[in-house]
């Protein structure tokens, strides 16, 4: 059995937490699609705990969760579905940064982009 933590990642435990609306989803290559949705958070991790991508919504709206139908903001989001690189059309804008995940044994090295 695969277990993935933040401290695969090199994060605090705290970092990597979503009590609800989230799902994590095994990928051909044998990566592992997250959807940390308390969070707002998709990324791919690799069996050995190296962060891939990851994508944080930066849309926020309300929602009533703040207890007596408080409104609150968060960027909770449902579901991520894996797409082939090149199912965007032809001139689509990319704007993709490498992503740098701290390991202990080697210092900072730079995951693949896709």
């Amino acid at each position: 059995m695969w277990q993935y933590t933040a401290a695969n990642s090199g994060q605090t435990l705290w970092s990597f937490y979503s009590a609800f609306i989230s799902s994590a989803r095994r990928l051909p290559n044998g990566n592992t699609l997250v959807d940390e949705g308390m969070n707002g958070r998709f990324f791919q991790v690799t069996p050995q705990g190296d962060i891939v991508w990851e994508y944080v919504s930066p849309y926020f709206g309300n929602s009533a969760v703040g207890g007596a139908g408080k409104q609150v903001k968060t960027n909770w989001v449902y579901r991520a579905q894996p797409v082939p690189y090149d199912w965007a059309p032809a001139g689509t804008p990319r704007s993709e940064k490498a992503v740098a995940a701290h390991n202990a044994d080697s210092g900072v090295k730079v995951a693949d982009q896709r």
